[in-house]
């Protein structure tokens, strides 16, 4: 793509003004937001094509399902103190208040020392051999559950998990005594946010332009737009990444009241990318000490875990300048130290040659998966972010700081698909080939833009307005795959 200044002429017709070709053609949208690659996030998900095929609700919401491991974690409810349950020999038989009913009549559990046991008696109301109820085990309050382990127990104490790993019956055993249990996904839930924005163009705006040139076609629109549509854009990927829901009900927008005569109660904002991930996969490394391989190494094995599957995932890591310059060194002292363990390399030069150093690292393999960093600069905004867009400077951002370095913050977005379905992908209101992911209009005032002889204005301005607004939101699919690494000095 190819853009270049220009002056208004007879070139610039409405035929092939941008505004009248994303009116007819809206795909066009796409290919211009090309042109912003420095809006990380967006230009990704735009190039690669990836909106979502989701169904919006009145309130302007979508939802979506995610599935996690089938077996659910059951854990010793608080409060609970052992009195009562010593261990008979080899054989210990315990009584013990679980804070849910997951588990049945004959289920066989593992517990934390590794001793296996069977639920051998269930007590309260009971249905389908799990208790519905609740009543007081020794001193704690849960789903009452006795067990049997053959070979002793360890110490379980409040919080203490019991995985369930199969279940035990007799030969000859009844249908009555089977029980049955479902996992069923959670649902997560979004909404759309409306940006919009305006600039009003004065006559002596009008002779200059700019020309856009993709595959032979060229499109022009205005210098003065130009300028106002990238202000935009940048708006929109930092609602992208740093929006959270306004909504607390499918009718509430707490705290933004809409102007009076909308349709809306409210102004309904969605939740951005970090809000969708936060309270997944965290870590923290230290920027003084430097980001290592291994501290890498470590947080793609704890997503892995809950991706699609073990190795053959792609991360995307989007990240400010200190996060790469910390990616750099990381990688630069893997690489250093495998010279160095073979012995080190040397290259013969011709006098008067030019010499070429150093090495850009993109990506990094591991474990059989790869992620590769990508560059958002919206992490560097101190008009956005204040000091914590700045790398570390021995003072405000010492030891001791609870504040992450935002320039040195790393998300991991796992960009891999599950069935064909990207897990992360924009979502728009539309229909039949059009959506308000994009839209921009013009409105003549005394000023037309196309037609100056043109007895007909909407208003009375001595301008014409340029009006951008997107009904747009992102969408995690699966949130547990992917994670936020803090650059904290500790």
């Amino acid at each position: 793509m190819i853009t270049k200044t220009g002056t208004f002429g007879t070139d610039t017709q409405a035929s092939n003004s941008l505004v009248t070709n994303l009116l007819k053609y809206p795909e066009i949208s796409a290919t211009l937001i090309e042109q912003y690659p420095r809006y990380a996030l967006t230009y990704l998900l735009e190039k690669t094509g990836r909106h979502a095929n989701v169904k919006i609700a009145g309130d302007k919401s979508f939802e979506w399902k995610v599935l996690g491991r089938q077996s659910q974690a059951v854990a010793i409810s608080t409060g609970f103190t052992e009195a009562g349950n010593a261990t008979a020999g080899n054989v210990a038989t315990r009584t013990l208040p679980l804070t849910n009913n997951f588990l049945a009549l004959h289920d066989v559990v593992v517990d934390a020392g590794g001793f296996v046991g069977q639920v051998i008696e269930v007590a309260g109301t009971v249905v389908a051999n799990r208790p519905t109820s609740t009543t007081a085990v020794d001193g704690g309050t849960g789903y009452s559950y006795k067990f049997k382990f053959q070979d002793g127990c360890a110490t379980q104490s409040a919080g203490s998990v019991l995985g369930k790993i199969g279940s035990a019956f007799g030969e000859g055993s009844l249908g009555s005594a089977v029980s049955e249990y479902t996992a069923y996904p959670d649902t997560h839930k979004n909404w759309l946010t409306i940006n919009r924005s305006k600039l009003s163009i004065t006559g002596s705006a009008l002779t200059d332009v700019t020309w856009i040139e993709n595959n032979g076609s060229k499109l022009w629109y205005f210098t003065a737009e130009k300028l106002f549509t990238d202000e935009f854009m940048y708006q929109l990927e930092l609602q992208r990444w740093f929006g959270r829901a306004s909504v607390t009900d499918a009718t509430t927008a707490d705290g933004f009241p809409g102007e009076a005569g909308t349709v809306a109660a409210g102004n309904l904002m969605g939740d951005g990318i970090l809000a969708q991930i936060e309270d997944t996969v965290t870590s923290t490394y230290d920027p003084h000490g430097g980001l290592t391989e291994d501290n890498l190494a470590r947080f793609i094995a704890e997503l892995s875990r809950n991706a699609k599957s073990p190795e053959g995932n792609e991360w995307v890591v989007f990240t400010g300048t200190e996060g790469r310059y910390q990616f750099h060194k990381a990688m630069k002292d893997i690489s250093v130290g495998a010279e160095a363990a073979t012995g080190g390399t040397m290259q013969s030069m011709k006098t008067g040659s030019d010499v070429t150093l150093g090495v850009n690292f993109v990506s990094y393999y591991v474990l059989g998966n790869k992620m590769t960093v990508a560059y958002c600069p919206v992490f560097d905004d101190a008009n956005v972010h204040g000091t914590a867009a700045t790398e570390y400077d021995g003072t405000a951002q010492d030891a001791g700081a609870t504040a992450g370095n935002m320039s040195g913050k790393m998300v991991f977005l796992d960009f891999s698909s599950v069935d064909g379905v990207p897990n992360i992908q924009l979502v728009a209101k539309g229909a039949d080939g059009f959506n308000r992911n994009y839209i921009k209009k013009y409105i003549p005032g005394m000023v037309n833009p196309y037609d100056q002889k043109s007895m007909l204005a909407a208003n009375g301005d001595d301008s014409f307005t340029c009006q951008i607004m997107s009904e747009s939101a992102v969408i995690v699919r699966n949130p547990l795959s992917c994670g936020i690494l803090e650059a904290v000095h500790v």
